[in-house]
């Protein structure tokens, strides 16, 4: 019988790795190359000034509030970038079971975007920020919850 191939995937806001687990152990080894965005804060990416108008009664001029925060944003679509990474994957084969591994707020981002295919191979979920440890490191920190 052929050992499953479990796929964790480490992730923040910035910065996605895929790492492949096929032996128990050995060290997890990169599935393939690491996703990241630049995603400067708000304030660097939203610079021009607050467009202004007139109150719809009376003289009183005010600012518009900024549409979004421009930060926040990019984290989103970047969470929709690697749901389909994943999609793809799940659907060629690329791994049997899949490891998630965010914070709380990328893993929210992330939840409603997974397809099914995905979902059907997610073995579990870790809201922690693992994305500075090696991948001997995050397979320590895994392996008391799971056989990788």
């Amino acid at each position: 019988m052929q050992p499953k191939r479990i796929w964790i995937v480490v992730t923040d806001g910035g910065v996605c790795r895929f790492l492949a687990s096929e032996k128990r152990n050995a060290d997890p080894t990169v599935a393939m190359p690491e996703l990241s965005i630049p995603n400067p804060p708000t304030r660097e990416q939203g610079t021009d000034k607050p467009g202004r108008t007139f109150e719809s009664t009376g003289n009183r001029r005010s600012a518009y509030e900024p549409p979004a925060d421009w930060h926040e944003q990019a984290k989103r679509d970047f969470a929709r970038e690697v749901a389909e990474v994943l999609k793809e994957k799940a659907r060629n084969g690329a791994f049997d079971n899949l490891i998630l591994v965010a914070p709380p707020a990328m893993l929210g981002n992330l939840r409603p975007l997974l397809s099914a295919e995905t979902k059907e191979k997610l073995l579990g979920e870790v809201n922690k920020d693992y994305t500075q440890l090696t991948p001997r490191e995050i397979k320590q920190q895994l392996s008391g919850s799971y056989n990788v």
